[in-house]
């Protein structure tokens, strides 16, 4: 009997020393793995440069390679300065030539300054840069690329921790070339996105890690660790908000894992003292404003105590903030819904087994969430989970076939070294085709206008302002040093719906006066106004009237080709009245994909006009006609001049505009009647302005246009 029971024991003892041997051999090679994978995610993005190559009219100005996001131009700026020794903590920027709201006060308006420290992603480029040759912008190309796919490891960890190492490969690969993701990701995407996968999942494995029967000290050292993460990572990206459902997070862990209150108390005050408890002074006004931004938008347009307007709020109008129906969101994962919906319900048995564990994984499981009912921008945090229910099925059909083959097959090793080549597998020949690897991005600012920029950096007087869309803006400083009215940190004040209202409106008059009182009074004089004004006319009325004499600065208007896209935008933002607009049929400036001209037939993609009889067949954002449409007009421009305007009726709601460059057909263009008679599309295109108010002082047209706003006559 002695001998039965000392050889059972030694039997278990066995095969728990080979089931540990087992688990670390796979812990082990799924590391390796996942580092291949993420390396090979790295260098496909890398490969991207060869574009850059082969357009190089396209990508790269006078050596300069282009960005393919707009932030990029605000990380740029500060890494060059912190590279010169120039940053200094909140030091005055007058080149941002606006006030914005105090977040704890959104009646306290403050002049612009630099941060109070200095941004993570910018010190980072500036001390990465010696790398690349102490170039900045090379360095910032690349640095996307090489950061965007390293939370494959905490993710993998997590997974593996959960009992499903292959789900934590399947998963990190399904995240990394997530079509969104990847975009967002891609070379010169200088933006926190690379690194906003990595805090979050690294934490949520500290936490994991985290055991009852575990020593008091080794539990502090681990909090202390998740709290200096989630510092690192406010560094990076500035939300506290985060931080606070970590803190949420930890302390329901440790108590699903049966730790005692007391130790759990000393734990969540690790974390919040090694997180630094500075942040969070703002988190409320940081929760406040992702509420309105993204979860409540209609709470961003309404009127605060100092104004009587309603100004319409930038949100709506920005592709990244966009609600996408739930189909959309799926197919902006893996680019077919059915896969990712089948990744997704296999998840969910998945995390209900694992209930006490998902208190680790909450703040990532509901930034997931967010993706279905709120902005696209939180896809990413979404298609991790999508791998993870196919990795857990992939587990599964292997564990049931080596259970049938019988013999070793059956020893956990070879059951997940077979588990990750199948999730390998399944990834390379079902999921890559459809995924976002072959997307290329475009340059945020085409080479040839990012090179106009910087010939006007060097034309212009040094103390010059520009009047344009916010877009450019935080490149206009980058590149010229020149003052700008908003850009992409403050596009949301009241000062970028005058700027709207200054292109849109038909009367230069009104740009005019817009300017000097802007220049002079910003944010705070608009919102002195709008206290009392009736409408937004009654606000330019007022405006113009109060016209405070101009600064003796140089003010420029720029023009570039992306703002007339931008019309609808603007002309949302500027408030106009019910009649302003052309009604259903309104098609502001849409681009028409046209490909030749043959005798005096303009032949595009499902689109037929005759210039002859000015009768269009419109297909795409219009209903489909069985009758032709009219249009109003048909003008042929070339060099920003009107070579030849054709009248076809007068009550038509539409005008065709045909952009030539050297001889050749470069852009067309569908307006309605508010959008051709604009300052936009009258100034820019056609070359129609007031000279006793304006006066053109650079054309490269159809890439930019310039109009020195000239003084006052005495």
């Amino acid at each position: 009997m002695f001998g039965k029971r000392h050889g059972a024991r030694a039997s278990a003892a066995g095969a728990m020393a080979i089931n540990s041997t087992d688990r670390r051999w796979g812990l082990w090679l799924g590391l390796v793995v996942v580092l291949l994978c993420s390396a090979y995610a790295s260098h496909l993005r890398l490969a991207q440069l060869a574009h850059w190559e082969r357009e190089p009219q396209q990508y790269v100005a006078s050596g300069i390679p282009m960005m393919t996001t707009l932030d990029a131009y605000y990380s740029l700026r500060i890494a060059r300065l912190y590279a010169a020794g120039q940053f200094v903590p909140h030091a005055p920027v007058p080149a941002r030539h606006y006030s914005r709201p105090e977040q704890a006060d959104p009646n306290d308006w403050y002049d612009q300054r630099e941060p109070k420290t200095l941004p993570l992603l910018s010190g980072v480029i500036a001390v990465a840069s010696p790398l690349f040759g102490g170039d900045i912008d090379k360095t910032a190309l690349r640095l996307p690329a090489l950061l965007s796919s390293l939370f494959m490891i905490p993710l993998f960890l997590c997974c593996w921790r959960l009992g499903a190492p292959a789900a934590g490969v399947l998963g990190g690969l399904t995240a990394t070339f997530c079509i969104e993701y990847w975009q967002r990701t891609s070379l010169g995407w200088v933006d926190t996105d690379s690194l906003n996968l990595f805090f979050p999942w690294t934490v949520s494995w500290l936490i994991l890690t985290m055991r009852a029967e575990q020593r008091r000290a080794t539990l502090l050292f681990l909090s202390a660790a998740a709290g200096a993460v989630l510092y690192v990572y406010f560094l990076w990206y500035g939300k506290p908000g985060i931080t606070l459902a970590y803190v949420v997070a930890l302390a329901a862990h440790l108590l699903l894992a049966g730790v005692s209150w007391r130790r759990m108390l000393l734990c969540v005050v690790a974390l919040v003292i090694f997180a630094n408890p500075a942040q969070f002074a703002n988190v409320v006004g940081s929760l406040l404003d992702f509420v309105k931004r993204y979860l409540w938008p209609a709470a961003a347009q309404a009127p605060d105590v100092a104004a009587g307007l309603r100004f319409p709020q930038v949100w709506s109008t920005i592709s990244e903030a966009q609600r996408l129906p739930w189909p959309d969101v799926l197919k902006r994962i893996l680019g077919r819904a059915d896969f990712v919906a089948i990744g997704l319900i296999a998840f969910i048995p998945f995390a209900v087994r694992r209930w006490r564990s998902m208190a680790a994984l909450a703040p990532m499981l509901l930034l997931a969430l967010l993706a279905l009912v709120s902005s696209r921008r939180f896809i990413p945090y979404l298609a991790p989970f999508v791998g993870i229910g196919w990795g857990v099925i992939v587990s599964l059909l292997v564990k049931g076939v080596l259970s049938r083959l019988g013999g070793s097959t059956q020893r956990p090793g070879v059951q997940t070294a077979v588990s990750f080549a199948g999730a390998i597998a399944l990834f390379a020949f079902a999921f890559a085709p459809v995924s976002g690897s072959n997307f290329v991005p475009r340059p945020a600012i085409p080479a040839p206008v990012f090179g106009d920029l910087q010939t006007l950096g060097q034309r212009l007087p040094a103390n010059s302002r520009v009047w344009t869309w916010w877009d450019y803006g935080f490149a206009i400083v980058d590149t010229t040093r020149f003052g700008v009215y908003h850009d992409g940190a403050a596009q949301y004040t009241p000062q970028t719906n005058v700027v709207a209202a200054s292109f849109v409106n038909p009367d230069p008059r009104v740009m005019y006066d817009a300017i000097a009182f802007v220049d002079r009074e910003g944010n705070r004089g608009i919102r002195r106004l709008a206290a009392s004004a009736s409408d937004f006319d009654d606000l330019l009325s007022r405006m113009r009237d109060e016209r405070p004499k101009p600064e003796d600065v140089p003010i420029y208007v720029l023009y570039t080709p992306d703002m007339l896209l931008k019309y609808p935008a603007m002309r949302v933002l500027a408030a106009p009245r019910p009649d302003a607009t052309a009604g259903p049929r309104s098609a502001g400036i849409r681009w028409l994909d046209c490909e030749r001209i043959v005798d005096d037939v303009l032949h595009c993609k499902g689109q037929r006009l005759d210039l002859r009889t000015g009768l269009a067949e419109l297909i795409g954002n219009e209903p489909t006609r069985s009758e032709p449409v009219q249009l109003r007009r048909a003008v042929l421009v070339e060099g920003g001049r009107v070579l030849r305007e054709r009248e076809y009726a007068a009550t038509a709601p539409l005008t065709v505009e045909i952009v030539l460059h050297a001889g050749t057909v470069a852009a067309v263009y569908l307006l309605d009647e508010a959008a051709f008679t604009s300052n936009l599309n009258q100034m820019f295109v056609l070359g129609r302005y007031d000279n006793g108010r304006f006066e053109e002082a650079f054309n490269d047209f159809p890439y930019t246009r310039v109009f020195r706003v000239l003084p006052p006559p005495k």
